[in-house]
């Protein structure tokens, strides 16, 4: 089980592996498969994150260099580029002000109309931007400026910076929230996480997860059980999801994933736990079962580099977003994260790619 030794979870879950290998042949519908692409285009270098408008069921792709691309994903078309958007890495929908906020590479945010994707303004509050998130509960917007090892929290309706929370580290990954005013910011070159309350605009916890959570680059959260998912990389030999408990910050669980985490999703409807695993081209998929017990699902192939996801929780398709790259060696490469980790993107190759259960329409 997952509380025991690794080598233990490692014996395990071969074998609820093994069980669901057999379960396929017998019922495929039961299994994730590649359903449509979508070709995107643009002559970026680079993309960040995905995230959906559920209501809408629109797909917004941060592509930075190539701005901010809308897919309709009822039927896969592309109904916007946001204007004045360059540099984008991912958005937050602040619907009751029809408003989307984006975190643009140059630390500058693009204010839009959800309502019609026409720009509002752009906003700088310095000059690196990582990631945003939206919380409804306290109208406040978090931005992640990660080359100032800070974390910036800013109203919402009047754009303004509230507060500069300092943090430990210059790698400062999405951050998660719980519904209840506070976010979860997971810090990768620290192998730690910061607990933050948005109405005290202030740290209230920072926990150390290294003991089984070494480079946490994905978080979500289970409001029922007050528990933190983590997606670890673990230097690339030993990525692993890790459960945290939101209050205390004990490691209460983990189990093996595949290599270049970067999204992890919680549905509380089915309880499963996606991971998108960029380097091993795999979501790993576990369900959560009661007292902290948790068994690998199923685990599907993703095209190369898929390591950012959403998930449409009421069709259970899941979007991904990736492009045709090489390892050139005249180039500076990430070697930390890979030794193959790729440094150019073959112009017009980004593609949004849909994943759902079942043999795909033909």
């Amino acid at each position: 089980m997952l509380s025991k030794p690794i080598r233990a979870t490692l014996a395990v879950a071969a074998i609820v592996f093994s069980a669901t290998c057999g379960a396929q042949a017998q019922d495929p519908q039961k299994f994730y498969q590649l359903q449509s692409v979508v070709e995107l285009g643009g002559s970026g270098t680079s993309w960040d994150h995905i995230d959906y408008d559920q209501t809408k069921k629109l797909v917004y792709l941060s592509r930075r260099a190539d701005g901010l691309t809308v897919v309709d994903a009822n039927n896969g078309k592309v109904v916007a580029n946001v204007a004045n958007a360059k540099g984008t890495g991912s958005v937050a929908f602040a619907p009751k002000l029809d408003r989307g906020f984006t975190a643009n590479t140059d630390g500058s945010t693009s204010v839009f109309k959800l309502s019609d994707f026409s720009p509002v303004d752009r906003i700088s509050f310095g000059d690196n931007f990582d990631g945003v998130v939206y919380d409804e509960g306290t109208n406040i917007l978090a931005y992640q400026q990660a080359d100032n090892s800070r974390e910036l929290l800013v109203d919402a309706a009047t754009m303004k910076l509230a507060t500069t929370i300092e943090v430990e580290g210059d790698q400062l990954e999405r951050p998660t929230l719980d519904g209840k005013g506070n976010l979860y910011l997971p810090l990768r070159d620290k192998s730690a996480v910061y607990k933050i309350d948005l109405r005290a605009k202030k740290i209230v916890a920072h926990w150390d997860v290294s003991e089984k959570c070494t480079e946490p680059s994905g978080a979500d959260y289970d409001a029922a059980t007050d528990r933190l998912f983590l997606g670890c990389r673990g230097k690339q030999t030993n990525p692993q999801l890790v459960v945290v408990d939101g209050a205390s910050g004990k490691t209460v669980a983990s189990a093996p994933i595949g290599r270049g985490v970067d999204d992890v999703i919680f549905d509380p409807a089915t309880k499963l736990i996606y991971t998108a695993n960029g380097l091993d081209a795999n979501v790993v998929v576990y369900k959560q079962g009661d007292g902290d017990k948790y068994s690998l699902s199923e685990a599907f192939s993703t095209r190369a580099g898929m390591r950012v996801m959403r998930l449409d929780t009421e069709t259970k398709l899941i979007y991904g977003m990736t492009a045709d790259y090489t390892v050139d060696p005249s180039k500076k490469n990430l070697a930390a994260i890979s030794p193959f980790y790729p440094n150019r993107i073959f112009p017009d190759t980004f593609v949004m790619l849909t994943y759902g259960r079942g043999a795909p329409a033909k």
